[in-house]
């Protein structure tokens, strides 16, 4: 992370009430007061993070009632990845540290105090490599 270019967007983002914090997602999420976001988008993000259970459970604390978490993240459960075993093009060492399907985003989701709002057949093609889901809390 480039403390400079946190520093230059921060500066920015200022002047329209928002801001940019330069740190870990769970250390970020830690710095927002309780209840102070409307929506999180982790899009192609989740499977980065090594403790994703403890980042879910951070924005939970800092989610407005009425909010929701937007997640993108590769499909492990996709034809292709069955398929093509482990040539699938979602398996990318080191830098994907988790991989998710439909049920296991789901009960990753419920553990961390969320209802999945929204996952339906257009957001878990099984010939698409990726899946989307919409997270309320519980």
């Amino acid at each position: 992370m480039s403390r400079g270019l946190a520093a230059q967007g921060d500066a920015r983002l200022r002047e329209l009430g928002g801001g940019v914090e330069c740190a870990s997602a769970i250390d970020g999420a830690r710095r927002l007061a309780a209840g102070s976001i409307l929506p999180a988008l982790m899009s192609c993000f989740l499977e980065h993070e090594s403790k994703p259970f403890d980042l879910l459970r951070e924005l939970r604390r800092v989610l407005r009632p009425d909010g929701a978490v937007v997640i993108k993240v590769p499909n492990l459960a996709c034809w292709d990845r069955l398929r093509r075993g482990d040539r699938w093009c979602g398996f990318r060492y080191p830098d994907h540290v988790n991989y998710l399907t439909p049920t296991t985003l789901a009960r990753l989701a419920a553990q961390a105090g969320y209802r999945v709002v929204r996952q339906g057949a257009s957001d878990r093609v099984p010939t698409i490599d990726n899946m989307y889901a919409v997270l309320g809390p519980a």
